[in-house]
């Protein structure tokens, strides 16, 4: 049991030295903390009105209020608790050196005792002033220590079933081959359904049926207990029950815990060949793509994608430019209708996205094979040029069907779509060029933190703000000229046709990317070719 203690305290400490050594994700943690503790405070409120309107009986079923919150308490506990500890709580650090030093029984219950302390000591404090708050509303002081049970009670039970939760998916990703190779797309599902949910505003509609059944086991008798200090319907059976199924699920808790941690930390892990499956392209795809592209761009290209589908977390910084997408994606589901600026903004963060894939950090992309790179290239054009076609060949076809899609759907008159499509194109084609060379004069060569548990090499986050400020001077004339109201008003002004300043904005911002394209091409082979080791 010692060992239990020192792993849990052990990794607590550790938590926090990793916290403190990263003053970014300490700041989002304060946030967070901030967050929920507005979040407290306002159920502490609610308790007491909860309390207050149980004893004045303005409640028709307390009770059923009561079953339905613990229910929900214990959903957002357990999926906390489970993506916390699928993400980062089953990997600790020198985890090999623990497993021939302790057992993996002792392993796996410091770091659930660890979990108990970091999240059991608030909930206990935060749950006390809540039982109390109550009671105050409530008029009964005996239903202070029955809430608080409660509370605790849940919140154990919650972060034990995060943790079964949590080795359960990871042991049917270590040992079925089939969910190892559709795993990233396992993810981008399970991502799209999160934002798709948010966007909607159908949470409710989520959780409901997983709160319909679980309202009906004995998980939801903990509302009798919480409420048996009231003149209520609720049972001392269901309460008795509750505390007993309680104690039943800490009991058992870790021989379940040790079964699923030692199938998960002892297996051998099912491997996928990349090399055989899926890095070599079909002859009929590589003579297609050779037909028009030579061999060492093809080559350069055809790299790009195969480190992007192995390690997807390298292109996890081109999810920002989709952030210009939230407020009118969330519109026009809600209006069920595409408004005039949902197109401009998809074409504009299409480029975006696309010249940030591959050609942002045109040497860090590299990675260790640096020197074999930048010494086997026949000229440092060969090399952005490849790194160029590659999110070309990805993002400019997405782009143009969507924006064009999406234009046609919107109010914007079809020529104008047509000229904003247009442009939309040239600047696909010149963001990566574009890119490549504020990428060489900002690069960065060493992996960071791109999560809690994994780090990879991106671009700096200056280039990247170098370019986002770059592309949008460069898209300026095509964004006011499609834009509805700008449009109209030039328009006018000028007393010329609405696709009369269409063509002129598609052109300006044509000639200025291919302009400034072309130089920022120069930069980057002249950075490539010159480029030393120290």
């Amino acid at each position: 049991m010692s060992h239990v203690w020192t792993i849990g305290r052990t990794e607590i400490r550790r938590q926090w030295r990793k916290l403190r050594d990263n003053p970014m994700q300490l700041l989002a943690i304060v946030i967070a903390i901030g967050f929920f503790g507005l979040l407290s405070m306002a159920g502490i409120g609610l308790l007491y009105a909860f309390g207050a309107g149980v004893a004045a009986g303005e409640f028709g079923n307390p009770l059923e209020v009561a079953r339905m919150g613990v229910v929900y308490v214990w959903v957002f506990i357990t999926g906390l608790s489970g993506y916390q500890t699928y993400a980062t709580g089953l990997d600790p650090d020198r985890s090999d050196g623990l497993l021939t030093t302790v057992s993996h029984r002792e392993l796996i219950g410091g770091l659930v005792v660890g979990k108990l302390l970091l999240w059991g000591v608030p909930a206990f404090v935060l749950g006390g002033i809540g039982a109390l708050v109550f009671a105050a509303g409530a008029g009964s002081i005996a239903t202070a220590p029955l809430l608080l049970i409660t509370i605790c009670s849940i919140v154990t039970l919650g972060i034990l079933s995060g943790f079964v939760l949590a080795l359960a998916v990871k042991n049917s990703g270590v040992r079925s081959k089939l969910l190892t190779r559709l795993r990233t797309v396992f993810l981008a599902l399970l991502g799209l359904l999160y934002f798709g949910t948010i966007f909607t505003q159908s949470v409710d509609s989520v959780l409901d049926p997983v709160v319909s059944v679980v309202v009906r086991t004995p998980l939801a008798w903990f509302g009798d207990l919480a409420l048996l200090g009231l003149s209520t319907d609720a049972s001392v059976f269901r309460a008795l029950g509750a505390v007993g199924m309680g104690v039943i699920g800490v009991a058992i808790a870790p021989a379940v815990l040790g079964r699923l941690a030692k199938w998960f930390w002892y297996a051998d892990p099912v491997r996928v060949d990349n090399h055989e499956t899926n890095a070599e392209p079909t002859e009929s795809g590589s003579s297609r793509l050779t037909s028009f592209l030579s061999q060492p761009v093809y080559g350069v290209a055809r790299a790009d994608w195969t480190r992007a589908r192995r390690n997807p977390i390298t292109l996890s910084f081109v999810l920002y430019p989709l952030m210009l997408l939230v407020m009118p994606i969330t519109s026009t589901i809600q209006t069920g209708s595409v408004g005039g600026i949902l197109p401009i903004l998809v074409g504009v963060s299409g480029a975006w996205i696309t010249g940030s894939l591959f050609t942002l950090n045109v040497l860090g992309n590299e990675g260790a094979s640096l020197p074999v790179t930048v010494l086997g290239v026949s000229s440092g054009k060969t090399l952005v040029a490849g790194h160029v076609v590659a999110g070309v060949l990805v993002g400019v076809p997405v782009t143009i069907v969507t924006t064009a899609a999406l234009g046609v759907m919107s109010p914007i008159s079809l020529p104008l779509v047509g000229t904003y499509t247009l442009s939309t194109l040239a600047l696909g084609l010149c963001a990566g060029p574009l890119a490549s060379g504020i990428g060489t004069l900002f690069p960065r060569y060493e992996e960071v933190s791109v999560s809690r548990s994994q780090e990879a090499i991106i671009p700096s986050t200056i280039a990247f703000a170098v370019y986002s400020i770059a592309l949008f001077l460069v898209a300026a004339p095509t964004l006011f000229a499609h834009t509805g109201l700008i449009n109209d008003a030039l328009a006018d002004s000028l007393g010329v046709h609405p696709v009369v300043i269409g063509v002129l904005g598609a052109v300006l911002t044509a000639l200025m990317a291919g302009c400034l394209g072309a130089l920022s091409t120069f930069r980057s082979s002249r950075a490539v070719e010159r480029f030393h080791f120290d």
